[in-house]
């Protein structure tokens, strides 16, 4: 499996494509915010013809789904799915877009939700889903024991955690949710995380001060 990133809108969010050697790709956090950032990520996946089957969100404040309307439909066959706790905010998503300067989108439907310890295929790859609350209502992680890294979207970061004063935050929550199902996974696991630089589960054990 290859990760391809790029960092979208005045948050930065790392939008993440993951793709087997079939070229089916799962898209993630969607965030371009822009008409400039939106052919940017066209581009970037026509350049290397991939097949959109899955837009997963990590979780579903306004900027991480930035770009969701233009992805479904730019992608259409593509199956849109967040966890179900997730669709609280996600549809009343744009009263907060308004005020964090995004552009008012048409949110499209939900095609289906992930599950906690859910297997999403693409061509003879998976990725497992990987449900840790805390940051926000319905935070996932997309985690490949095979290619050894782990999406967490705001859940952990580089020397950092996701913040918790945000709807749906709950601080203890959310160290529960890293000490045992991050923390948990192998040492030299590589963590990509929604902003900012990547880092690995070893390294935040032994220098993320909120841990």
């Amino acid at each position: 499996m290859k990760i391809i990133f790029s960092p979208f809108n005045h948050y930065l969010v790392n939008t993440y494509i993951l793709y087997a050697e079939n070229k089916e790709a799962i898209l993630v956090d969607p965030a371009c915010g822009n008409d400039f950032e939106r052919e940017k990520l066209k581009e970037i996946i026509t350049e290397n013809q991939l097949n959109i089957q899955y837009i997963l969100f990590t979780h579903t404040h306004i900027d991480h789904i930035a770009g969701v309307e233009f992805a479904k439909k730019t992608f259409p066959e593509a199956k849109l799915m967040m966890h179900k706790d997730a669709e609280p905010l996600y549809t009343h998503a744009d009263n907060y877009g308004s005020i964090m300067g995004f552009e008012t989108q048409t949110l499209p439907a939900i095609d289906g939700y992930l599950e906690d310890n859910q297997e999403i295929q693409i061509g003879n790859e998976n990725i497992k889903i990987l449900h840790c609350p805390g940051h926000a209502d319905g935070s996932v992680c997309l985690y490949s024991a095979a290619h050894n890294f782990v999406l967490t979207g705001d859940v952990l970061f580089l020397q950092s955690i996701g913040r918790t004063d945000l709807p749906g935050g709950n601080y203890e929550t959310l160290i529960n949710s890293i000490k045992t199902k991050l923390l948990t996974l192998p040492s030299d696991t590589k963590v990509f995380p929604g902003h900012g630089d990547s880092t690995s589960i070893e390294y935040e054990i032994n220098n993320n001060p909120f841990l």
